[in-house]
């Protein structure tokens, strides 16, 4: 396994990042986390959230949440946002996607690179 959007959905790593103490590793400490052997990848995952805002790295080379990073993590869904979420028919969940992509369009945009990345993750070939 790899450190690919494929093999781990940003919002994972964030988390993982986050249950750290102090949330902040160096990349060799994530790779290790991740049981991963591959710690240039990991360093280039790690690299494009940063770009997109999502992680960020000090001059000692650790890394650690963004503030829109950190507000990502600390959103959770409520039990009746889940229950009215699943609640939707198949057909009407095409008038939910309008919504998700109307805050692509519109949102900040950390959350757009997430959303984006995050239907890249669920929609990969299996």
């Amino acid at each position: 396994m790899s450190a690919t959007l494929y093999d781990f959905r940003d919002l994972d790593l964030m988390l993982k990042i986050g249950a750290e103490d102090g949330g902040v590793l160096t990349t060799a400490d994530f790779t290790e986390t991740l049981g991963l052997d591959d710690r240039r990848g990991v360093g280039s995952r790690l690299a494009w959230m940063r770009r997109y805002g999502m992680v960020k790295r000090n001059g000692q080379g650790v890394w650690s949440l963004t503030s829109a990073g950190e507000r990502v993590v600390g959103a959770r869904l409520l039990s009746q946002d889940k229950h009215a979420l699943e609640s939707i028919s198949d057909e009407a969940m095409i008038e939910v996607m309008a919504h998700v992509t109307s805050r692509y369009q519109h949102g900040q945009a950390v959350v757009a690179h997430m959303l984006r990345r995050e239907f890249m993750f669920g929609t990969r070939r299996r």
